[in-house]
C-alpha cells in the first residue's frame, strides 16, 4: 500500500464525521439557514487567503520547475476558479474581498490558519503538502458522496456542492495524491509517520471548521 493510501485510509473516519456533521447534512438538504452559510462563506474567504499563501510558500521552496508549475496551477485554481462561486455568494451578502479583510477569523479558523502557517515556516515541501491536502481531498470525498442524492440536487446550495463533486476536481485530487506519494516515498519510516500526523491534524481541523457554524469549540 502506498504512503498516501495508508494515510487516506486512516483519515476517512474523520472525513465521515465531517460528512455527518449538521452543517454538511443541512447543506445537502438545503435546510441550512442562510445566515450560517453566510458565516461559513465569510470564514472560508478568510481561510482561502492563507491557504493560497501556503501554495505561494511551496512555490518559493520548490527546487525544480515541474513542482513550481504544479503548485502554481493550484494557486491559480484557488484564487480564480474556486473563487467564482464564493464571490457570487459574497455579492449576495453585499460583501467583497476588501470587506473580508476587516473581519477577524473565528477561533476554529484561526487555529487552522496558524497550523498551516507553521507548516510553511518549515520550508519543507512534504510538511506543506500534508497541511494543505486534507482540505482539497476531503472536500472531494465529502461532496461526491452527497452530490448524487435527489436532496442535494434540489438544494439551494447545489452550485456550491456541484463544484467540489465534479469529476475534474476529483481527477485533480488524484494528481495531488500521486504527487504527495512521490515526494514522501523517500522519507524514513519516522519521517512518513510525522507526515501522517500532520495530515491527521489538518483533517481534525477540517472537522472543527465544519462544526464552527454551530458554535462547537475545538
Amino acid at each position: 500500500m502506498t504512503f498516501m493510501k495508508t494515510v487516506l485510509e486512516k483519515n476517512y473516519p474523520i472525513w465521515d464525521e465531517c460528512l455527518s456533521s449538521p452543517f454538511v447534512q443541512e447543506l445537502k438538504t438545503g435546510t441550512l439557514p442562510f445566515e450560517k452559510f453566510k458565516e461559513y462563506m465569510i470564514q472560508d474567504s478568510i481561510y482561502i487567503k492563507h491557504y493560497a499563501r501556503l501554495y505561494g510558500a511551496a512555490i518559493f521552496c520548490s527546487q525544480n520547475l515541474k513542482d513550481i508549475q504544479l503548485f502554481y496551477s493550484v494557486l491559480c485554481f484557488v484564487t480564480d476558479s474556486e473563487s467564482a462561486v464564493r464571490l457570487n455568494y459574497l455579492q449576495q451578502f453585499g460583501l467583497t474581498d476588501d470587506d473580508i479583510e476587516q473581519i477577524a477569523p473565528l477561533p476554529q479558523n484561526q487555529n487552522y490558519i496558524d497550523f498551516m502557517l507553521k507548516a510553511a515556516e518549515t520550508r519543507d515541501i512534504c510538511e506543506i503538502l500534508m497541511a494543505v491536502l486534507p482540505c482539497m481531498l476531503s472536500y472531494s470525498y465529502i461532496f461526491r458522496r452527497i452530490a448524487s442524492s435527489p436532496e442535494a440536487k434540489a438544494s439551494r446550495y447545489y452550485d456550491f456542492i456541484r463544484d467540489y463533486a465534479a469529476d475534474e476536481y476529483f481527477e485533480s485530487c488524484k494528481v495531488w495524491s500521486d504527487f504527495a506519494d512521490r515526494k514522501c516515498e523517500a522519507l524514513s519510516t519516522e519521517g512518513q509517520k510525522k507526515m501522517g500526523q500532520i495530515f491527521e491534524k489538518a483533517s481534525l481541523l477540517e472537522l472543527d471548521f465544519w462544526k464552527m457554524a454551530y458554535g462547537e469549540r475545538p
